[in-house]
């Protein structure tokens, strides 16, 4: 991962808990559980420059999406899964263990987290089965996401076009991603300068961090809507 850790580290304590998590989010910096040389884990405040942000005023819609999507038959909803979800990003198949941040520990600080109102899932279906998502944290006018997994084609991208739209449209100002991908990138994620990242959190945080809630939350909608004119 680019750039570096933050000042302060532990094996599991303050920053695990809602008020230090969201202490970590505000420093512009995230939480990760990563393996060390004597194979243990530890969980850390990371920093990334440069870094990897979505313009909410520039989110693209793939030209492929646009013509699939709506022959899939998915729905999408926003916080009706989020133990699932979290779940499901955490048991991504084909990483190794050293590969693997998102550990049972990290999910239960951001299941503390959705109790606490500061953390939300958006949820891609086929029928009654999940096979996309994404979660992430909201504070202020800023919103993150933290990972995303699909078991069905174009169900990952569309969990994450469903979140940047629904966020957009609440009127955040900054979507955090973290890292740039190449996936990502074709959705309009770009990588600007760590400097420029907080400049921008400070500004999206000067109202508090109290959240800003979404448009129609709890309503299940067909995902052909994400690619509607």
């Amino acid at each position: 991962m680019a750039g570096g850790r933050a000042p302060h580290t532990d094996d599991g304590g303050w920053i695990l808990d809602p008020p230090g998590m969201l202490f970590v989010y505000e420093q512009g910096a995230f939480p990760m559980d990563t393996v060390q040389e004597d194979g243990r884990f530890r969980v850390a405040a990371f920093r990334a420059d440069p870094r990897a942000v979505l313009p909410l005023d520039a989110i693209r819609l793939p030209r492929t999406l646009r013509r699939t999507l709506p022959q899939r038959g998915y729905a999408v909803t926003i916080d009706t899964a989020f133990e699932r979800v979290v779940a499901a990003c955490a048991a991504r198949p084909g990483l190794d263990r050293s590969e693997r941040w998102l550990t049972p520990r990290l999910e239960e600080a951001y299941r503390a987290l959705h109790a606490w109102g500061h953390a939300r899932s958006f949820e891609v279906w086929d029928g009654d089965e999940l096979v996309g998502g994404t979660f992430g944290v909201a504070l202020g006018r800023a919103h993150t996401l933290e990972s995303m997994f699909h078991t069905r084609t174009d169900a990952g991208t569309a969990a994450v076009l469903w979140a940047a739209r629904n966020i957009r449209d609440a009127g955040y100002a900054v979507l955090d991603v973290q890292q740039r991908t190449e996936h990502t990138a074709r959705l309009g994620v770009v990588e600007i300068r760590e400097s420029l990242f907080h400049a921008r959190l400070r500004a999206a945080l000067r109202g508090g961090l109290r959240p800003l809630p979404l448009p129609a939350e709890a309503r299940r909608r067909d995902a052909a809507a994400i690619v509607a004119p």
